[in-house]
């Protein structure tokens, strides 16, 4: 039986796509239409988890959206199903230490991490995201095992972090905040591996969550 849900979710997966694109976009152009304060822009952008946990999820809502406007069906595959729990998972990662973490240590200039491309980056691609998920995509029973593939996007990007600082250390064996883009040499390989392993916890414990609150739905 065909779901009438199908429709609203091609609409915020389109728009989760849209809000992407301009996210990235004016990221990497440098767009200020929101006052003229500075933040990362450029290639950079591609270099941080914000950046290639947004075109995840963007690219996925959007072929989760084609797939049904083809369809004209809620019904996605499994594999698709699968990615999404997985990218919406990633980008609750970007909204929530943007919220908690980055936002406090600014203190009264917050809002500068929700204006301009992070407008984009930082708030309606993931709320818009989340609520494709949680809202809107159909309840589909998947094994518990499959939970531990929301590790899989972290470990990756974490090789290649690893990579980018170690392939750009200076003579002194220091590199600077275009590589290392969170700082985290400035404590020791230790710290590094350690903020990745919690990396590998805060995801993995994300893809369980929306996979419970997914088999909680009737």
């Amino acid at each position: 039986m065909k779901s009438k849900k199908y429709i609203p979710v091609i609409v915020i997966d389109f728009l989760v796509f849209l809000f992407m694109c301009l996210g990235i976009s004016f990221s990497v152009f440098d767009v200020r239409f929101m006052g003229d304060y500075p933040r990362l822009a450029g290639i950079p952008i591609f270099m941080t988890f914000t950046g290639l946990s947004n075109i995840f999820v963007g690219l996925v809502c959007l072929v989760c959206a084609l797939y049904r406007l083809i369809k004209k069906d809620n019904t996605i595959p499994l594999v698709l199903f699968i990615l999404k729990l997985l990218a919406v998972a990633e980008i609750s990662i970007t909204f929530i230490i943007t919220a908690t973490y980055l936002a406090p240590q600014l203190g009264s200039i917050w809002w500068r991490l929700y204006i301009n491309n992070n407008l984009f980056n930082h708030l309606t691609t993931p709320i818009l995201a989340i609520i494709s998920f949680v809202f809107f995509e159909e309840k589909k029973e998947i094994k518990f095992p499959y939970c531990f593939l929301g590790i899989l996007p972290v470990f990756l990007y974490g090789i290649m972090y690893i990579i980018n600082v170690y392939t750009h250390l200076d003579e002194h064996g220091h590199t600077d905040l275009t590589y290392d883009i969170y700082g985290l040499m400035r404590f020791g390989v230790g710290v590094l591996a350690l903020f990745i392993i919690g990396f590998f916890a805060f995801s993995f414990g994300l893809t369980v969550l929306y996979r419970f609150i997914n088999n909680k739905k009737r």
